[in-house]
């Protein structure tokens, strides 16, 4: 008893750490939520509604997204337990200091809560990570084009894309190469383990890969390349569910433009919201935060967008793409297998 009472005690302390957390990142962060109240008070009620509603359905058809790539492993989740994960993954992403792998354990320690193999929890969550960033490209493209038309490409915009190609490409490379080319693989992967352990010499930091690291990966590369074999149609469903929510998100950005009765040309919103998409995937800090707005605004000032007008959109989008999910994630976290008090009680039994 003494046991189980410490189990249960251990998942709200948990839990109250990561509300803690939340509170000194909001406490931090503080002025760029007063500037979200401050902008939501300037737009149209209805069209703010209207956008409010269009990041609902984004994250439900992100959850569906995510659903179709869970069965490309044969994992089946339904849509309710799918949309707290999503959630719940953005709040542990943002808050907690494991470099953007926190959503990954909280899909693979909810698997396994279900009796369900870890390591296909994760390469689900790989393939519907893999899937957004793909069928962004779609949108990066046009995005380039259209500023490249306009006149108005930068060598920091070409800079970030480039950068934002990396965690899209390399995923599927090494799972092809794991099985048809397994020394070349380990040798890379041996190279930036090297690497990596060289530089953390240098810069006087303990952590340091294992020698095994790289054999131990492409194992797991190799499962996750099984997995995947022939599950084509349920890949090309995922990618579709992916470019439909990339769509849908755009379109939420469109309706704040109508909520602040600011007009601008279709290409410019699209690659105001391309480019703070690259800046939240590739900057250091959590999801872009002061980084993603700055983006937005830059953009389309540049397209004649009076600044405090563009000021205002960029936050108001923020505010509804990003600070009310966070929110959302911590209320949904609850929810959880992980930290749900009952599944608790019976593991420890």
């Amino acid at each position: 008893m003494k046991i189980l009472h410490f189990k249960v005690s251990k998942r709200k302390l948990f839990l109250g750490a990561l509300l803690l957390t939340f509170l000194v990142y909001a406490y931090i962060n503080w002025k760029e939520l007063l500037a979200v109240i401050n902008a939501l008070s300037q737009g149209s009620w209805r069209w703010l509604l209207l956008a409010a509603a269009t990041q609902v359905l984004y994250y439900y058809i992100f959850s569906l997204m995510t659903q179709k790539a869970f069965e490309t492993v044969d994992i089946k989740r339904d849509i309710k337990d799918l949309f707290p994960l999503v959630l719940g993954s953005l709040f542990v992403n943002t808050l907690a200091p494991t470099a953007g792998n926190s959503g990954t354990i909280l899909f693979a320690d909810d698997a396994v809560r279900r009796r369900e193999s870890s390591t296909k929890a994760v390469v689900g969550y790989l393939v519907s990570t893999v899937s957004s960033y793909s069928s962004f490209f779609v949108l990066l493209i046009f995005a380039i084009v259209f500023l490249q038309k306009s006149g108005l490409l930068n060598s920091y915009e070409v800079f970030g894309a480039s950068i934002f190609v990396i965690p899209t490409i390399l995923p599927p490379l090494l799972l092809l190469t794991a099985t048809k080319k397994t020394r070349a693989t380990t040798s890379f992967l041996n190279f930036l383990a090297k690497t990596f352990n060289y530089i953390c010499h240098k810069l006087k930091i303990q952590k340091k890969l294992p020698a095994d690291w790289a054999t131990h990966i492409v194992g797991e590369l190799t499962i996750a390349s099984e997995a995947l074999y022939g599950h084509g149609k349920k890949i090309a469903e995922t990618l579709a569910f992916a470019l439909l929510a990339h769509v849908v998100n755009v379109t939420s950005l469109f309706v704040v433009f109508a909520a602040f009765d600011i007009h601008i040309h279709y290409g410019a919103i699209i690659a105001g919201y391309v480019f703070a998409e690259v800046v939240r995937v590739v900057s250091p800090h959590p999801e872009g935060v002061g980084a993603v707005e700055a983006v937005l605004v830059l953009i389309f000032t540049s397209f004649g967008v009076p600044l405090i007008s563009a000021t205002a959109i960029s936050i108001t989008y923020r505010g509804l793409n990003f600070w009310a999910p966070l929110g959302l994630g911590f209320i949904y976290l609850q929810r959880l297998k992980s930290f749900n008090d009952k599944e608790g009680m019976s593991d420890a039994s």
